[in-house]
């Protein structure tokens, strides 16, 4: 009997797009907030002197892939909105450092995330005739979020990320007792 013909090699299937263990992010954006005290509200243009501020919000986060729906990790977040007209300077900030969960429904795109931790403020003005302020209070926050993951790569996502926090800072005569944020970002991520 002749020979079989050998069998054509099995056609080549690119890796699935799985998560890794580990996650690492980063991200950029922007963003507007308010700082409370003693029952008034001020927004970042208020703090910058009246001035229209340029904000900035930066991410970076680094965790753990504990089921393929849920992500646990660390989650630093800071939006700051400046001023600097006339020789004024002036600024605020606010920077959290949180414990957060992600969460996928469906294992891809849609995600919510929820997180809390330590916050920092920081009010700053400098210029001629006001000298040099600054104000600084530490507390606590909470995060929630939600964002889309554009799976790019076999790791890589591009994702589109809106997220609210609130800040509590305690009660004061005189210092800022709270302050909340929202920012709409792009986050680079590594799953």
């Amino acid at each position: 009997a002749p020979a079989r013909p050998p069998m054509p090699p099995p056609e080549y299937q690119p890796p699935g797009k799985v998560r890794d263990r580990w996650y690492i992010g980063f991200g950029i954006g922007g963003g507007g907030g308010s700082v409370s005290g003693q029952g008034e509200t001020f927004d970042f243009e208020d703090l910058n002197l009246g001035r229209d501020p340029s904000t900035a919000f930066l991410n970076f986060k680094v965790g753990a892939t504990l089921t393929p729906r849920l992500l646990l990790g660390l989650d630093i977040g800071a939006i700051a909105s400046v001023a600097d007209e006339g020789g004024v300077s002036s600024g605020v900030s606010i920077a959290n450092v949180d414990v957060v969960a992600t969460f996928f429904p469906m294992e891809k795109g849609l995600f919510l995330r929820g997180g809390l931790g330590r916050s920092g403020l920081t009010i700053t003005a400098e210029g001629p005739g006001i000298g040099t302020r600054e104000t600084s209070v530490d507390g606590f926050n909470v995060l929630g979020g939600i964002g889309w993951a554009f799976w790019l790569g076999r790791s890589f996502n591009l994702t589109v990320n809106l997220d609210l926090s609130r800040q509590w800072y305690g009660s004061s005569t005189n210092l800022p007792e709270d302050s909340s944020f929202g920012a709409l970002w792009l986050g680079f991520d590594w799953y």
